[in-house]
């Protein structure tokens, strides 16, 4: 089993997205000393610094601090990237799967199999967050809050009451992370049998917790 689970853990993840405008020369070189952090950082070879990334790049350090600023910049520009790709293949998600049970299962699986696709720059953002750098009051992650402000919403639209959807969404998107986390280091099932787990699990605990029995696309 855990073999069938690394094997879905493969690096580099493929961009969806495509710059709305053409870019310029200096967005351009940022963002190939970028793709040159996240090479470094994709190897896996423990903690990156920005001499490792000017390394990769064939630049000086003071080159790329004129891109990024220091560790802090860079860390926030790896992190950007990483979840804007994220939040577009959710939101894609969303457009193609009515509410219910089945969009629940392909919020959680997309989260994954993202997560298996860049496992090396998921722990760098867990791990070498730069001690400057300001946390969120709330969730991990930008995009977790973006998750949770989503999912809060179609809770109230399916009946829930502000407060219970809120509470509802913060548990989903905070036990969804956990899990996540725990599978990408310990990866004992595929991430099909996590969806499937988790999905079971959070949305017995939606109905349970307050959503009405029928609501439109559940079977």
């Amino acid at each position: 089993m855990a073999d069938a689970a690394e094997a879905e853990l493969s690096p580099a993840r493929a961009r969806t997205r495509r710059p709305s405008a053409p870019l310029t020369r200096r967005e351009q070189r940022r963002a190939e000393l970028l793709e040159a952090a996240l090479r470094v950082i994709r190897r896996g070879e423990g903690r990156v610094a920005m001499e490792d990334i000017a390394a990769e790049a064939g630049i000086s350090r003071p080159i790329l601090y004129r891109h990024f600023g220091d560790a802090t910049g860079l860390y926030g520009a790896v992190a950007d990237d990483f979840c804007q790709e994220l939040l577009h293949r959710l939101r894609r998600s969303i457009r193609e799967v009515p509410p219910g049970r089945d969009l629940l299962r392909r919020q959680i699986i997309t989260y994954l199999r993202f997560l298996a696709e860049d496992p090396e720059v998921y722990r760098y953002l867990n791990r070498q967050m730069p001690t400057e750098r300001v946390r969120a009051l709330t969730h991990h992650s930008g995009f977790s809050r973006l998750m949770a402000d989503s999912t809060a919403e179609h809770l109230r639209t399916a009946g829930w009451g502000r407060r219970m959807s809120v509470a509802g969404a913060d548990l989903f998107v905070g036990g969804l992370e956990a899990a996540a986390s725990r599978w990408v280091e310990e990866p004992t099932c595929t991430a099909d049998e996590l969806a499937d787990r988790l999905t079971a699990v959070l949305w017995n605990g939606f109905i349970y917790g307050g959503m009405p029995r029928r609501v439109e696309g559940v079977p």
